[in-house]
């Protein structure tokens, strides 16, 4: 789809160890990823926060702008820029990884 990617928002137990899976991520996307002080709060918190939209939305609120203005306007978060060397050392692993699959294929049609 070409859909270009400015910046990603970390959300869920992946980011709840401050830095290691935003730099991660900032590697593997080739993009800058912020997280918030509550990254690490996960699904149900994200259910919470749509749950509270539906009770306390003004008329015709649309969704971003709820979560913009009255939930994360006050919120902390840092942003990581990708480092070159992560985002090679992720091309590396990736093309190893895609070499690798043939085995996973070899090894599902030889225990048909």
């Amino acid at each position: 789809e070409k859909v270009k990617i400015d910046q990603i928002l970390g959300h869920g137990g992946f980011f709840k160890t401050p830095e290691v899976g935003q730099k991660m991520m900032a590697a593997a996307m080739n993009v800058p990823v912020s997280v918030m002080d509550t990254a690490g709060e996960g699904g149900a918190w994200g259910i919470a926060l749509l749950a509270s939209y539906m009770l306390h939305k003004t008329a015709n609120e649309p969704l971003e702008a709820y979560l913009s203005h009255k939930v994360f306007a006050t919120q902390k978060s840092t942003t990581l820029a990708p480092e070159a060397r992560d985002v090679d050392g992720f091309a590396v692993f990736m093309g190893r990884y895609k070499s690798g699959l043939i085995i996973e294929r070899t090894a599902v049609e030889a225990l048909k």
